[in-house]
């Protein structure tokens, strides 16, 4: 039994827009939409700036539909990367339950023509931002991660994925793991990327485990406040039924990400270790920890009325 310690160094309250880069699966599960819609919220009150969005599993219509929502909240400019290796979550039946239907029923560049490398736009990103700017939000596998860490030296830097990483980045968030220990999908699809990015990453990472969004639903406002068209609302009819709500998942780390834990979380600190088979995680609870992870302290109906406010804005 280890004893709780809360980590104030790793949080920060921006005094300027958090410049995010989001890295999702996009598909798999309605929280992405509703997630990206928080973010384009969040972006709308100044309080972020969405950098870049990167597609993390091989489906063909991740980009697109990450395309076009950005597209439907009016910035089509944001650059959009994607997994480029085969055969990793690709499945339509079980991953493309809103995906394709957004890519295919929404203007997007990405309908017909292949979106860029995720790790090139990564570097390229990256070499662009002041030291030390960026915040890595990831929602899926982390296997978008462990590909940068391990990129070369190319034109968009001389520098190899670790050191631009070191260089540019301030804060990795990921909702991953289950805390204090456990088991959580997006680690076990991918236990490599988990392994290699957590014990590699050299900025601080907080982690929003499976049980911080389990008991929080959400969605409620997308079918009163929102058009019959909007594609989040779409997003989450064709994958829970009308007028269903989800967990929010996803949702969460991108709220922590720009806004930080008060007043709905604490942080634990201390380290991660993940099961390179199972994926699985243990939690070493100890003073000086790079790692944290949210413990809820808030009554969840204040954290889904809050994060339904965000997601349910028709920009």
């Amino acid at each position: 039994m280890t004893t709780d310690r809360v980590n104030t160094a790793m949080t920060y309250a921006p005094l300027q827009p958090v410049r995010i880069i989001l890295d999702t699966d996009i598909g798999p599960d309605c929280d992405d939409a509703g997630a990206v819609a928080v973010l384009h919220e969040l972006a709308s009150r100044g309080e972020a700036v969405i950098a870049g969005m990167m597609h993390c599993t091989s489906s063909r219509w991740g980009a697109g539909c990450l395309d076009a929502l950005n597209v439907y909240y009016g910035r089509p400019e944001i650059p959009v990367g994607t997994l480029k290796e085969t055969g990793f979550l690709d499945d339509d039946a079980p991953y493309a339950k809103y995906n394709k239907g957004v890519t295919l029923g929404y203007p997007n560049r990405y309908r017909e023509e292949a979106a860029p490398d995720a790790v090139g736009e990564y570097r390229r990103l990256l070499a662009a931002a002041a030291d030390g700017e960026m915040v890595v939000v990831a929602i899926g596998p982390l296997i978008n991660l462990m590909l940068l860490l391990r990129s070369a030296a190319d034109e968009a830097s001389p520098l190899n994925g670790m050191e631009l990483v070191a260089r540019k980045a301030k804060h990795l968030v990921v909702m991953g793991g289950r805390f204090p220990e456990g088991r959580e999908w997006n680690f076990e699809m991918h236990p490599e990327g988990a392994v290699f990015t957590i014990a590699n990453w050299p900025t601080p990472i907080t982690f929003t485990g499976f049980e911080i969004g389990e008991v929080i639903m959400t969605g409620s406002r997308l079918y009163t406040d929102l058009p019959a068209e909007h594609p989040v609302r779409r997003s989450y009819e064709w994958y829970c039924g009308d007028g269903k709500t989800r967990n929010s998942w996803d949702l969460t780390a991108v709220l922590f990400a720009v806004r930080g834990h008060a007043p709905f979380w604490e942080l634990v600190q201390g380290t991660i270790e993940v099961d390179g088979e199972s994926g699985s995680n243990t939690w070493r609870d100890e003073a000086g920890g790079r790692h944290a992870y949210l413990k809820a302290k808030a009554d969840v109906s204040e954290v889904a009325a809050q994060l339904d406010e965000l997601m349910s804005r028709n920009r």
